[in-house]
């Protein structure tokens, strides 16, 4: 609340605020919390919360860690759904305004509906600064944070004690638990939960690109300490990966030690990856990678990343000026196609931003028009939809 009453102070004192601009400014404020309540809401419930319940089905992680880790992605998500709030916003407020003939009374008082426009102007750059302080401040702690908990939850406490005669499935390289590359495919016949331990367990080994292995063992636990899995009692055979028909490996052990795919220090380290970096720190890996003239297998999606950061915050600002003239009425108009339009606007928002991401982060297009296309594309639907209904309004 203190950084919004620092924004309202600054608008207030530094610019020339009429009470024209605070009225509409003010009728701004509800709409724009339901409408991205409601996208966010959505989103959470057909996104976050069912992966982070299938954590909680899949690991004895408790509901507090579980209810940390959709919170923490909220951020993340506000800023896909605030420019949505902000064009629901601006559409409802001047569909009000003009429907209660608010907007004929100021036309009739010489103001212009450009200038009627310029309030809703505003309130796309507070929401614009906003963005930018969830973008650099919020956003990548969260990043960081939620990737430590799901970190120790897959790794540190994988099992579930009351499960007996279970399948458990390793898997490395994806964003989310549940995906990327499969690793381990581990079978266990049941849990000594008093113990911690794995009892008669069976381990089908993909890690390794040459080598398939098969570990049978009378027992099994993860060790913290050594990061690794710890078979004891147990026969392993060894398969080439690339030619099947070669002779296997066979070998006996006592005790033996599979190591994880990440350590905890490689995971940390691995944390610091684009979406946990702020602008200066995506500037300095580009700057570096420049200097030294290579370019790394996500040196486009830096680039991308480090103009989105920019151009995404004043698509707030691009989409208001094509929401703000889509809820004037015709003077005669008994249908209002604007709920119609404003959906549209929103699929070639979400659209624009989806393509493209494509053409950024493969490198067919340059990462500054990639990122700033979608803001010129709205921003100019905005201009000629706002000439036109100025126009027709006169």
């Amino acid at each position: 609340m203190n950084i919004l009453a620092k924004i309202s102070d600054f608008v207030r004192f530094r610019l020339p605020i009429t009470i024209l601009d605070r009225y509409i400014i003010n009728e701004c404020w509800l709409p724009f919390s339901s409408g991205a309540g409601i996208v966010t809401g959505v989103w959470l419930g057909a996104d976050q919360v069912r992966e982070a319940f299938k954590l909680l089905a899949n690991t004895t992680v408790g509901f507090p860690i579980v209810l940390s880790i959709i919170l923490l992605n909220i951020p993340t998500i506000l800023l896909v759904t605030i420019p949505v709030g902000v064009l629901w916003a601006a559409f409802l407020v001047f569909n009000r305004l003009s429907s209660d003939s608010e907007i004929i009374a100021m036309r009739a008082s010489g103001i212009s509906l450009v200038r009627i426009t310029v309030p809703a102007l505003l309130f796309g750059l507070i929401m614009t600064i906003i963005c930018f302080i969830i973008s650099e401040v919020i956003v990548p702690r969260a990043e960081i944070l939620t990737k430590r908990l799901e970190f120790a939850a897959t790794y540190s406490i994988p099992f579930v004690p009351s499960m007996d005669d279970f399948a458990y499935f390793e898997r490395s390289g994806g964003k989310r638990i549940g995906q990327g590359n499969l690793r381990r495919i581990f079978h266990v016949k049941y849990v000594d939960p008093n113990a911690n331990i794995l009892n008669k367990i069976t381990i089908l080994d993909f890690s390794d690109k040459t080598v398939e292995s098969i570990y049978i063992a009378d027992s099994g636990r993860w060790n913290v300490e050594k990061n690794a899995w710890e078979l004891v009692n147990g026969i392993s055979y060894n398969v080439s990966a690339t030619d099947p028909s070669k002779a296997s490996h066979t070998t006996r052990f006592e005790n033996i030690l599979i190591p994880a795919g990440k350590s905890m220090d490689e995971m940390l380290k691995k944390l610091n990856e684009v979406n946990a970096q702020n602008i200066f720190e995506l500037k300095a890996l580009i700057d570096q990678q420049d200097k030294l003239h290579i370019q790394s297998e996500n040196f486009f999606k830096l680039k991308m990343r480090y103009f989105q950061k920019i151009a995404y915050p004043f698509s707030c600002i691009a989409i208001t000026l094509a929401g703000a003239p889509l809820g004037v009425l015709g003077r005669r108009s008994r249908t209002n196609w604007g709920y119609i339009q404003v959906g549209l606007l929103i699929f070639l928002y979400y659209a624009l931003q989806s393509a493209m991401n494509s053409m950024g982060d493969s490198g067919k297009m340059e990462a500054v028009w990639a990122a700033w296309l979608p803001n010129l594309i709205l921003g100019g639907i905005g201009s000629l939809v706002l000439w036109k209904r100025s126009r027709f309004v006169s």
